[in-house]
């Protein structure tokens, strides 16, 4: 149905119009943040005309997922309404509203902050050249999310592809900027089921859980000798760091912590919908880089590429609705009556697997949440569990967004990816259910 309506429109206009459309709701939700009386079924409303508009642009394994995650918790919904619980349109349509337009705002700062591209410096070799990468790719990552590892990927690429160690490099530095980027997907959604979660709390944990993954790369990959698939860190091309790269990260972060301060009332999530596109603007105002020109790019170009995020996540609100509906109608009993640090290191590893056998994080934490969220538990917790999950599942799991896309642009198949990465895995794994028990101690959980 909905291809049929959209070929009616040029691929151009739709585009355009999807663009404007995501443009106008993550405005909306922004004017409600700061107190203007809209529903929050109009940017939901608005969200889901985009997502119409660019599904038939969407991949098929994307449009799959979306198709069967509504018709899950569709099915769910129908079946609690038969049982007499009462289903909110406006909530239903609203969905994933908060989580969306948290992304949107987090695009604008592709706008100002992009690694330098260059030729005129000569790639640096050897271990320095991995350090150097690993902290490039991370830092650029925790800022504009993917499209950092494809510019720099780009680079370092010989051929059209990258060798086993740089794909590995580029992978792990990227995903464990979930662990603490408040600019990440993985944070929007954990934020979004664990709205109170402590972010300076979690980030005495989850920023040395990050550290771990770099340094447990730069070693595995330093160590490795010369045979089969290997090459020896010697003849490792890299990226280099600039001073400057530092630059972006910290102030965003340091500029997140001192308005969520200020006013406390607001979320992790709502302080990033409102500073990451006014500090954008800010920024290219004083370089003088023409603010609507930019946007209208933006709205032209990268706002459409997120059609496939927009299926997903829009899919999974109405899934997670779905399933909370259902458990509540069910009578919300679960065989435990806290949530732990057991409990929490269970539901971690339950969700790693579940990516290994391919299914997204998203999917994971809506039911998690769905299923956790009666037994009250501690949201600075439940927000490590979902972080850790998707910084170690996405670098692992053979059908996550990053691999499947490593296998697209650099032919490096998905499954070896995973195969490379299940020692990594296991070590992160240890580490994460130690940092767990941590964080249940500093919280009185323990």
């Amino acid at each position: 149905m909905p291809a049929t309506l959209c070929s009616l429109f040029p691929a151009s206009v739709r585009r355009s119009l999807a663009g404007g459309l995501i443009l106008a709701a993550m405005m909306m939700v922004a004017a409600g943040l700061l107190g203007a009386p809209l529903a929050t079924h109009w940017p939901g409303l608005a969200y889901w005309c985009a997502a119409t508009l660019l599904w038939p642009g969407l991949a098929h394994r994307n449009r799959t997922q979306a198709l069967v995650l509504l018709l899950v918790g569709g099915a769910c919904l129908a079946w609690s309404a038969g049982q007499g619980a009462e289903v909110d349109p406006a909530r239903l349509v609203a969905g994933n509203s908060g989580l969306l337009s948290m992304l949107v705002a987090v695009s604008f700062l592709s706008l100002v902050s992009r690694p330098h591209t260059g030729d005129e410096e000569r790639a640096p070799q050897g271990r320095r050249a991995l350090a150097s990468t690993l902290a490039a790719v991370h830092l650029f990552g925790s800022v504009i999310n993917l499209s950092s590892v494809f510019i720099i990927g780009d680079r370092l690429a010989r051929r059209g592809s990258v060798t086993r160690e740089q794909a590995l490099a580029l992978i792990r530095s990227f995903t464990a900027a979930a662990f603490w980027s408040p600019f990440f997907g993985a944070m929007a959604v954990s934020l979004s089921v664990a709205p109170e979660a402590r972010l300076p709390t979690l980030w005495l944990v989850s920023m040395p859980l990050a550290l771990c993954s770099l340094l447990l790369t730069g070693w595995q990959l330093g160590r490795r000798q010369a045979h089969g698939e290997n090459a020896p860190v010697a003849e490792f091309t890299g990226y280099p760091l600039q001073a400057g790269g530092l630059l972006l990260p910290g102030l965003l972060a340091a500029a997140v912590l001192a308005l969520h301060q200020w006013q406390p009332q607001l979320s992790i999530l709502a302080v990033i919908t409102l500073l990451a596109p006014a500090l954008t603007l800010l920024i290219l105002a004083i370089r003088r880089q023409r603010p609507l020109a930019a946007v209208r790019g933006l709205v032209n170009d990268r706002l459409p590429q997120m059609g496939n995020e927009l299926a997903l996540f829009l899919a999974a609100g109405v899934l997670g609705y779905g399933l909370e509906t259902l458990f509540a109608s069910l009578g919300g009993s679960l065989p435990l009556t806290q949530f732990g640090a057991q409990e929490a290191s269970v539901t971690y590893l339950a969700t790693v697997l579940l990516a290994l056998l391919g299914i997204h994080p998203i999917i994971c934490i809506s039911l998690a949440g769905a299923v956790l969220m009666p037994l009250a538990p501690d949201h600075t917790l439940l927000a490590l569990v979902f972080l850790s999950s998707w910084a170690v599942g996405t670098a692992t799991g053979p059908l996550s967004g990053i691999n499947l896309a490593f296998q697209g642009r650099y032919g490096l198949d998905s499954f070896s990816i995973m195969r490379w990465n299940l020692g990594y895995a296991a070590v992160m794994s240890a580490l994460v259910v130690v940092g767990i028990f941590v964080l249940a101690a500093l919280t009185g959980l323990a």
